[in-house]
Formats: C-alpha cells, sequence, structure tokens
C-alpha cells in the first residue's frame, strides 16, 4: 500500500475488482473516499454520491463568499463609504431590469450581475 492511500483513503479496491465489487466497498466505506489500486499505486478515488454533491455544495458557497466580498469591495472603492453602497445596493437599477442590486445578490449570476454593473459605472459606461 502506498502512503497517499493512507493518506487520502481509509478504503481501497483493485481496480480489476471495480465491476465485481465496487458497490460493497463504497456502502462500506460510509462517505468517505476508495482509493482504487493499480499496481499497488492509487489511479484515483471514487466518493459515494451524496458526498461529491456536498463537496460541491462547498465549493458553491465558498464561491459565492469570495464573489460576494469582491462586489462589496469594489462597491466601497466605487461610493467610498458604506453607508452610499448600501444605499446604492437598495436602489432599482434600469440595468438589472428594475431590480435592485441586494435583490438579485442571492445568486451567483446575480452576484456576476452586479459585479459587472460595477465594472460599466467604473468605467464609465451609460447604464
Amino acid at each position: 500500500m502506498s502512503i497517499k492511500r493512507k493518506k487520502y483513503a481509509e478504503k481501497c479496491i483493485d481496480i480489476h475488482d471495480i465491476e465485481s465489487s465496487l458497490d460493497l466497498v463504497m456502502n462500506d466505506s460510509k462517505g468517505s473516499p476508495v482509493a482504487v489500486m493499480k499496481d499497488c499505486s492509487p489511479a484515483f478515488y471514487c466518493v459515494p454520491a451524496d458526498t461529491y454533491a456536498a463537496i460541491l455544495e462547498a465549493v458553491e458557497v465558498s464561491e459565492m463568499r469570495a464573489l460576494n466580498e469582491r462586489v462589496h469591495q469594489l462597491g466601497l472603492k466605487l461610493f467610498g463609504d458604506e453607508d452610499r453602497w448600501t444605499s446604492w445596493m437598495k436602489k432599482p437599477a434600469l440595468a438589472l431590469n428594475g431590480q435592485s442590486p441586494e435583490s438579485v445578490m442571492g445568486t451567483k449570476e446575480g452576484m456576476q450581475r452586479v459585479s459587472d454593473l460595477l465594472g460599466k459605472i467604473v468605467h464609465g459606461v451609460i447604464v
């Protein structure tokens, strides 16, 4: 067994046994990664679908926090202070189909739209 397998997975399966035993090993792993071994080295890792979904959700939340922070910092830089930034966020914007920036910030796409709008304002584009 390799050191990597011990580091990333408690369970392992030989690549030649995937077809016959993968379901059993995955169920036995209780949500942990499973190392798929080839020639005594990990070829790749498998995780149960629920674990994978949780990983994707955590990545999405992290990306949204980072994007939200970038939008906030750009807004503060553009408007100069928190009060003016907050006031602008609450006002309807034609470029956002009459919605306030605050109302569209609940999704990644909405945050990107607000970021794009701020970028246009910074560069003097009429919106």
